[in-house]
């Protein structure tokens, strides 16, 4: 959307965005914050957070470009220097997509967003595709030249495996890199202190065997192997899966492990490409995945029947991730299994039609069976919804009304797309459920199997064909309600555990339903099922929410000297508007046990719409990864 030069009052500044969205100050050089209340001595470290930063930006000729999904805001990370020891908080930030916003004011009709743009003709859409296929490599040389060519805002991952050549291109020492992801093939580097982006890459930078346009923001990692695992997704008429591991990797200033050479990613090679070869097994088709689980045996990656259109190539028609998502509620959400330590694809199970944005824990075990048998068992837990309405729902996260700006003044789109609920007679955006998957009967690894192979290799024998073929359902238990941006004690990872926090519908805000994104923040006890009833004081979860404040994904910490599971902080961004209208944004402290708060600290006059974070020891080790 545009608003004409002539309809803005303030020529030296962006117009206020018709649709809510306010640009986010930068402060680029570290500010101590006032502290209110007492952080846990243990405390120790740099939390940083990433997300959107500016909705509203100033062309050349004096008008102003409006961003309308808060997933396309440009590209901005947060940085805490949390002292427990000192009793202080040292903050600084950063806009991280400058690169972007010379490209919007170039016009570039390359540029891939999540959400439409409603002001794109039909004839503009084919223009598009023209110019994504003649720009493809004039791009790509841009890009690996401008570390803020695209946009990317997602997760923040620290001791990323950079490899030896974009260490030696960036300077980043080994196990020092702190790397920002998406769900695309596309990630930048940045300066821990500064945040200064490096570096925009794909992880063929770090090996040329990883090809592929998509990958989940949100990886796995296995501690005790320092294995980093994702998986690449290549689209096209026959798409191609691809689970990979990079490591071990961390510096030997962590302490704990020795570093070690630069490795060739161990490639768990493309195993899925013929999925339909299997006729009780649905033909795969790329969709949109932004987490997977993984258990200390296998890696488990989810396809649920939201679907790229046309194998994702309308993408570059639409130039839009959300115009391209289409979805099938006739179809299997499925599970892909595959072994860890063959590579082997070994199962897939099938659900019932739902979606996810994020996994919490996984873990698998030998359930004894009568006549001492065992079966194999893996167990995760998803924050789960029966369709996909919550996606609409996100065209409201961080939203605040501006009644400063005729709608009449911005340009009229002359395509206007309709969210994929707009027809619905119910119009019910539910909380999610908070579900625990049993797949069962899980095959296991034979002692002494190759390193890996692909699954199709030997398909079409009598007893493969037999194995493959059976039907495999996935089973599972609503556990909890209202629960998204799941976290946990990471020394529970992989293992059996009985808590986890994350944001939850907040009580003083109209529901989800009504076109309004505000959390609280919400602690479940996964022994004790919980129905949703957030107003109820014998519930077993615990709620933290407050009149006028919305909660943004929250940190969990555990004291390093602490025995509970539960012992630890919560750390979260919080927006506020107070009654007079205006806006603040405070970084807030909790106990993870009680979830009462024992410290804020004010941050600034303004609200910052932050997705997710991690959290880094003092060495620089992550402790709490996302």
């Amino acid at each position: 959307m545009i608003t004409p030069a002539g309809s803005n009052p303030n020529v030296n500044e962006a117009a206020p965005s018709p649709v809510g969205f306010k640009n986010v100050p930068s402060v680029e050089s570290p500010v101590a914050l006032k502290l209110d209340g007492q952080i846990p001595s243990w405390v120790n470290g740099v939390m940083y957070r990433s997300g959107s930063g500016r909705y509203n930006v100033l062309l050349d000729n004096g008008d102003t470009f409006h961003i309308g999904h808060p997933f396309d805001g440009l590209a901005m990370l947060h940085r805490f220097e949390i002292s427990g020891e000192n009793q202080t908080v040292k903050y600084n930030s950063r806009h991280t997509s400058r690169g972007v916003e010379k490209r919007i004011g170039q016009r570039d009709p390359t540029l891939l967003t999540f959400g439409p743009d409603p002001c794109k003709t039909i004839f503009g859409r084919i223009q598009s595709v023209y110019h994504h296929i003649s720009k493809f490599g004039a791009n790509a040389a841009l890009q690996e030249n401008d570390a803020e060519f695209d946009m990317v805002n997602v997760t923040v991952t620290p001791n990323f495996p950079l490899g030896a050549d974009l260490e030696q291109e960036t300077g980043v020492k080994r196990g020092e890199a702190l790397v920002v992801k998406r769900d695309a093939n596309t990630l930048q580097v940045v300066d821990p202190k500064s945040l200064k982006p490096l570096k925009m890459f794909t992880y063929a930078h770090v090996s040329k065997k990883l090809q592929g346009q998509l990958c989940a923001s949100h990886h796995q990692y296995d501690e005790e192997t320092d294995e980093y695992i994702n998986f690449m997704v290549k689209l096209g008429p026959f798409p191609t899966f691809q689970t990979f591991s990079l490591g071990p990797y961390l510096p030997s200033s962590l302490g704990e492990k020795e570093a070690m050479p630069a490795p060739e990613p161990r490639l768990h090679q493309p195993i899925w490409r013929h999925l339909g070869a299997w006729k009780t097994m649905e033909s795969l088709k790329p969709s949109y995945i932004h987490s997977f689980s993984m258990t200390k045996n296998y890696i488990i990656v989810p396809n649920f029947p939201y679907y790229y259109s046309f194998g994702g190539l309308s993408a570059i028609y639409y130039s839009s991730a959300y115009q391209t998502f289409y979805w099938d509620e006739t179809r299997h959400t499925l599970f892909h299994v595959i072994d860890r330590h063959t590579g082997h694809h070994v199962a897939t199970y099938e659900a019932d039609p739902c979606f996810s944005f994020h996994t919490a824990n996984a873990w698998d075990e030998d359930v004894e069976l009568p006549g001492g048998r065992k079966e194999r068992v893996i167990y995760m837990d998803y924050c789960m919804y029966e369709n996909t309405d919550i996606v609409d729902a996100s065209f409201e996260l961080g939203k605040t009304p501006t009644g400063k700006l005729d709608l009449d003044l911005v340009q009229p789109a002359r395509y206007v797309f309709d969210k994929n609920t707009a027809h619905k007679e119910e119009h019910q955006i539910a909380p999610s459920q908070f579900r625990r998957y049993r797949l069962g009967q899980v095959p296991v690894a034979k002692t002494g199997a190759d390193s890996w192979a692909p699954s199709w290799s030997n398909a079409f024998s009598f007893s493969n064909m037999t194995e493959f073929n059976k039907r495999r359902v996935a089973s599972y238990t609503i556990i909890g309600h209202d629960l998204e941006m799941p976290r946990f004690n990471p020394r529970y990872n992989m293992k059996s555990y009985r808590f986890c926090w994350g944001v939850c519908e907040s009580r003083h805000a109209p529901s989800y339903a009504s076109g309004s994104v505000v959390n609280g923040l919400i602690k479940l006890d996964l022994q004790n099922i919980y129905l949703g009833s957030n107003t109820d004081e014998e519930s077993s979860a615990k709620i933290w929410d407050e009149p006028g404040c919305s909660c943004a994904e929250p940190i969990f910490i555990p004291n390093p000297d602490g025995q509970d599971e539960d012992d630890g902080v919560i750390i979260s961004i919080v927006n506020t508007t107070l009654g007079d209208g205006s806006e603040s944004c405070f970084l807030l402290i909790l106990d993870a046990c009680s979830l009462k708060e024992i410290a804020r600290t004010t941050i600034g006059a303004f609200n910052a719409v932050t997705l997710h974070g991690s959290f880094v020891d003092k060495h620089g080790r992550g402790v709490a990864v996302n």
